[in-house]
């Protein structure tokens, strides 16, 4: 969920005095691998070892490819807010070039060009324009749990496919005022792009071209006809500010629209999970539920589906304590790890839903980056926990949580199912 409040400015560093560059492998050592298979289903376990061992280290990722890992959550926050690590790698996409939306987005660009873009979202997803939608976005969650209760009989509920998909889905669909008739031929390229797993290149290649198409009709559409819904109201930002080329607005679009999907699906999903290995956290969450707005901080503390930001270039050499990382790296900040960082949350395996640190979370990054979509993000999250602990008295995983199946990869876990078994209603 690595995305952006408004863009801040990062501080100006001190000149280093000079260190040396962190030293090359000897030839023939191999860089360490940790962050495979075993890496999805407990990514804390690994982060926590290489915080407190080593906590800038050169790895190399599952594409194979050497990487810096920065780990503790003072550094982590440096990095974010740090324009020597670059998003770009250097290079200005061209405006003159004719793309298709989400063939170039914002985690293409580095301020100012991405502030320049950004800008034109900022008005249409603020927490309270989100408030508006709240009354439909909780008719939907509870339309979805009638539906997978109707559904059970007295068996369990496959939470993902039941209810978090469609709700997030649906939830978009509101917010952007997408029509009933075209939610239904939306979903299938919004869900392919989110998951590429087993897909072909050509399916690819044609949910990105659906994607465009929907997206350059909605802008036509609005352009004619405006509305109150965020494609309305980002393009009549364009037209007062301008600064925007016509494919950067429509890859903006499509990207608050596909990145506000799957990133709110396996939210949902990792929060409860959280729920189900902490009944005691569940319990006292639904006997008070106008606790849930602040918990939902701590869930998003607890797990996340983006264990690091967007990958970064080193444009110089930068300092980490001891560490300097030579210009030209591939830099990871690991947001997991400085979520779990003793030095910034005491007692960090613990769910608490009261911590007093839980708002500090880096899952929605920090600084020019934060993520546009986290007032909708915090909206749905609490709608839809409100609702699953209100619907029912409990909640139990109907398999082990250890046996739950993790996949996408080390940038972007993803759950493929999460199986509960309720209990009576609440």
């Amino acid at each position: 969920m690595d995305t952006e409040p408004a863009a801040t400015a990062a501080p100006s560093a001190p000149p280093a005095p000079a260190p040396a560059p962190a030293p090359a492998p000897a030839r023939g050592q191999r860089l360490p691998e940790p962050l495979g298979a075993g890496f999805l289903a407990r990514p804390e376990e690994t982060l926590a070892e290489i915080r407190e061992t080593c906590p800038v280290a050169r790895i190399r990722t599952p594409a194979g490819r050497p990487a810096w890992l920065v780990t503790r959550a003072e550094d982590v926050r440096a990095g974010f807010l740090d324009p020597r690590l670059s998003l770009s790698g250097g290079h200005v996409p061209d405006p003159g070039i004719p793309r298709r939306a989400l063939d170039v987005t914002l985690v293409n660009y580095d301020p100012p060009d991405h502030t320049r873009i950004r800008r034109l979202a900022t008005p249409a997803l603020t927490p309270a324009r989100m408030a508006v939608h709240r009354e439909r976005i909780e008719l939907n969650a509870v339309e979805f749990l009638d539906a997978a209760d109707a559904a059970r009989g007295q068996g369990p509920v496959e939470l993902m496919d039941a209810f978090a998909r469609p709700f997030a889905f649906r939830s978009l669909c509101e917010v952007f005022e997408v029509r009933e008739e075209e939610r239904a031929s939306l979903y299938e390229p919004v869900a392919l792009l989110a998951d590429k797993a087993g897909c072909s290149a050509r399916a690819v290649e044609e949910s990105v071209a659906r994607i465009d198409v929907f997206v350059r009709g909605e802008m036509g559409r609005r352009t004619a006809s405006p509305g109150d819904d965020v494609v309305s109201r980002v393009l009549v930002a364009w037209r007062q500010q301008g600064g925007a080329t016509e494919d950067e607005v429509a890859s903006l679009l499509a990207m608050l629209f596909l990145a506000g999907f799957d990133s709110t699906v396996q939210a949902i999903g990792m929060s409860v999970v959280a729920l189900l290995g902490h009944h005691d956290v569940q319990e006292s969450l639904r006997d008070e539920p106008s606790r849930i707005p602040r918990a939902v901080d701590e869930l998003l503390r607890w797990d996340t589906p983006g264990p690091f930001s967007t990958k970064r270039v080193a444009l110089e050499d930068v300092r980490f304590g001891d560490t300097v990382i030579p210009a030209g790296s591939g830099v990871l900040l690991s947001v997991a790890a400085a979520n779990h960082d003793p030095r910034c949350h005491a007692d960090p395996g613990t769910l608490d839903p009261d911590r007093g640190t839980a708002a500090r979370h880096l899952s929605f990054g920090l600084g020019p980056h934060y993520c546009p979509g986290s007032a909708l993000a915090r909206l749905e999250l609490t709608v839809a926990l409100t609702a699953v602990l209100g619907r029912w008295s409990r909640l139990d995983p109907a398999v082990p949580l250890n046996e739950l199946t993790w996949g996408g990869g080390y940038l972007h876990r993803r759950l493929a199912a999460l199986p509960v078994q309720p209990g009576s209603r609440a």
